[in-house]
Formats: C-alpha cells, sequence, structure tokens
C-alpha cells in the first residue's frame, strides 16, 4: 500500500467517523427533546456502523483527529471524543432504562441479532448517506 493509499483510508475513516458523529447527535438529540425511543436505536445503529466498525477496521487510536459538525459548527475531536460522544452517551441513555430495552440497545452495539435485524432493512446506498 502505497504512502497515498494509506492516506486516503485514513481519510475516509475520519469521514465515517466524522459524519457518525454528527448524526448521532442529531439522532440523541431528538430523543431527548421527544423521548421517542426509534431515535435511540438508530443512534445506536450509526454508532456501530459509522463509528464503532471504522475503529475495528482501522486499528482504534484516541490521538487520530476528525472533524465533525456539532450544532453547526465544524468542531476538531479526537476519536477518543468520538467515542464518548456516541457510545458514551447512548450507554449513559440506556442506563436507567428497562431490562428489554437496554439489551436490544446493547444488541444492536454489539452486532448481535437487533443490529442483524436493523441492518437488513437497509440498503448499501442507503447506509452510505449516513457514512459517507
Amino acid at each position: 500500500m502505497s504512502l497515498f493509499d494509506k492516506f486516503a483510508s485514513g481519510t475516509k475513516d475520519n469521514e465515517h467517523i466524522a459524519n457518525g458523529v454528527s448524526t448521532v447527535l442529531h439522532f440523541l438529540d431528538e430523543y431527548e427533546r421527544d423521548g421517542d425511543f426509534n431515535h435511540l436505536i438508530f443512534a445506536a445503529y450509526i454508532t456501530r456502523i459509522a463509528v464503532l466498525d471504522t475503529f475495528e477496521k482501522s486499528g482504534y487510536n484516541p490521538a487520530y483527529i476528525c472533524f465533525s459538525n456539532i450544532n453547526g459548527k465544524l468542531t476538531r475531536i479526537t476519536w477518543l471524543q468520538a467515542n464518548l460522544l456516541t457510545y458514551g452517551k447512548i450507554s449513559d441513555c440506556i442506563e436507567n432504562m428497562d431490562l428489554d430495552s437496554r439489551k436490544l440497545i446493547e444488541s444492536i452495539l454489539d452486532r448481535g441479532q437487533a443490529f442483524v435485524m436493523i441492518d437488513r432493512k437497509f440498503s448499501y446506498e442507503e447506509k452510505k448517506v449516513y457514512i459517507d
């Protein structure tokens, strides 16, 4: 792999994470505003495909930097902050939920059965809208 390929790959990974953070924060804001559990489900799904999968594919380095649109401002964040803003906030949301709701969200984040059921509903092109 050439130096350019490594750079381009890293740029794409950062783009996936940045777009994922922006999307997840939007859905978490919606969840906090109206309490619709579907917003939390979708936030967990996007966290998995845009953030956690990218961490796993690329090798998680908490010091890596990306720029994400947060509250209408381009914000410099580390991968550690991206993790805390997505996975961390979702974990906080489910902490005091009933066991079934908590297990559903955890199954999505862990690529379990709930994740598979949701993932089958989206085409590759639809997923790209949220991560590219």
